[in-house]
């Protein structure tokens, strides 16, 4: 027993030896993220307010969106990273979509023996068509990009599944979430984990209620890699769901939801 346990202990710190977390992308990205809220056109001429004043060299924004299902993002290139960027945009009202969310679980594909969040998989699956497209089509205009995905809160989860097909299909992509809630069961974690490709961190601001929910005893389970800022700081965090970490908060706020990486949701556009 004590071979296995000491065993378990070195496997978790070469892992967490291996995970490079960048600050600086993470700041970005928030950004990027708020910036899908603004409306269509300020998003498509990038005039995204305190966003565009910090990250003014993103090219060639183009918003997708399902106006019946409420679901939107865009995709651009940002020449800082050399980087496709895909980003997801969160309820536009989170304290109706906190209000109304169930926690009802499907099957997510044949390959893997997992379920996912019936509602997280429906709002992704009502734009893939949209976004599959133009991924396509700035895979085109640049073959040597590497992939960025990202999102915040909603958009975070279809953020994740959409990096899931991504990294199916074979590609490399860095995932970056901010206020992500539990998006599938622990057979969706170990098969997330599997794929060597994919590099994911997933902010998580204080007390922030949305990382709480669907909650564990419902057969949530969140994916790694939790950065959890708190009192001034940030901790690398060493399990799924961590005790040491956000899932340590016994009274969440919507408040702690509203704000990333010294960004507001509330975007100046």
């Amino acid at each position: 027993m004590r071979s296995s346990v000491l065993i378990l202990v070195v496997l978790a710190a070469t892992v967490n030896s291996a995970f490079v977390y960048n600050e600086a992308l993470a700041t970005e990205e928030a950004a990027l993220s708020f910036a899908a809220y603004c409306p269509d056109t300020a998003i498509n001429t990038w005039k995204v307010g305190y966003v565009t004043t910090n990250y003014p060299n993103i090219e060639k924004p183009l918003v997708f969106e399902n106006t019946v299902a409420g679901t939107k993002g865009y995709i651009a290139y940002n020449p800082t990273y050399n980087a496709i960027t895909v980003v997801f945009r969160g309820s536009s009202n989170i304290q109706n979509w906190l209000d109304n969310i169930q926690f009802d679980k499907v099957n997510y594909n044949t390959a893997c023996k997992c379920q996912v969040h019936s509602g997280f998989l429906d709002a992704f699956n009502s734009i893939k068509p949209q976004v599959d497209s133009l991924f396509t089509k700035y895979r085109g205009l640049y073959p040597k990009a590497i992939i960025h995905v990202t999102g915040h809160s909603l958009g975070a989860a279809m953020a994740t599944l959409y990096t899931t097909e991504l990294a199916i299909a074979g590609y490399t992509v860095q995932l970056s979430t901010f206020g992500l809630p539990r998006v599938g069961d622990t057979a969706y974690y170990n098969y997330f984990s599997s794929f060597t490709k994919a590099t994911h961190f997933r902010v998580v601001h204080d007390k922030d209620i949305v990382p709480h929910v669907p909650p564990e005893n419902f057969g949530f389970n969140h994916v790694d890699r939790e950065i959890w800022y708190h009192k001034s700081s940030y901790t690398i965090c060493q399990l799924d769901e961590d005790p040491n970490c956000s899932d340590s908060v016994l009274v969440p706020s919507i408040e702690d939801h509203m704000s990333y990486m010294g960004w507001s949701s509330t975007v100046d556009c």
